[in-house]
């Protein structure tokens, strides 16, 4: 409806309100996106905090003469399982995990399953600890591993062993 004694004005929406409402809408899209990105951050940060806080458990059970410990860390949701393994391992015990992993073995002693789940980052390769004993993987439960150390006197590595109250799946 056009109203009279005014040229060229209508009752529709001017293009500089249009142009306002799609700004408004692309600025809500590039917020929300970037929330997204950082949560994902902080997925991956807890990756690196993990491999990072494990490792010193492992060094500081290496330089003691006698240890048998349990660590706990917090893994991100998504992770399930994290595995141990030497270069040469297999396992029957683990099939799925194994059958996921075999591919970075090569790579790295400490394996995080499901490895898509892991930020690119599905393994890393900790210092100073025993893989001999094969592929051996620790449940997540509510975001939470727990993994045995352990160190004899005469031993030059730590050794990853099932704490004594966990049990297979």
């Amino acid at each position: 409806m056009i109203r009279e004694g005014r040229r060229g004005q209508t009752e529709f929406l001017s293009v500089g309100v249009i142009f306002s409402i799609i700004i408004v809408i692309a600025i809500i899209g590039a917020s929300i996106y970037v929330i997204v990105a950082f949560m994902g951050i902080g997925k991956c940060a807890d990756i690196g905090l993990f491999k990072d806080s494990f490792q010193d458990s492992v060094d500081r059970a290496w330089t003691s003469e006698i240890v048998s410990d349990v660590y706990t860390g917090r893994v991100p949701n998504g992770i399930e399982s994290v595995c141990f393994s030497s270069p040469t391992a297999t396992s029957a015990e683990y099939a799925d995990e194994f059958r996921e992993l075999k591919r970075y073995i090569a790579r790295g002693n400490m394996l995080f399953y499901p490895a898509e789940e892991a930020c690119d980052q599905p393994y890393v390769n900790i210092e100073h600890i025993d893989t001999s004993s094969g592929f051996v993987c620790f449940q997540a439960e509510n975001g939470e591993v727990r993994i045995g150390l352990e160190k004899n006197s005469l031993d030059s590595l730590v050794k990853i062993k099932i704490p004594s109250t966990e049990a297979r799946r």
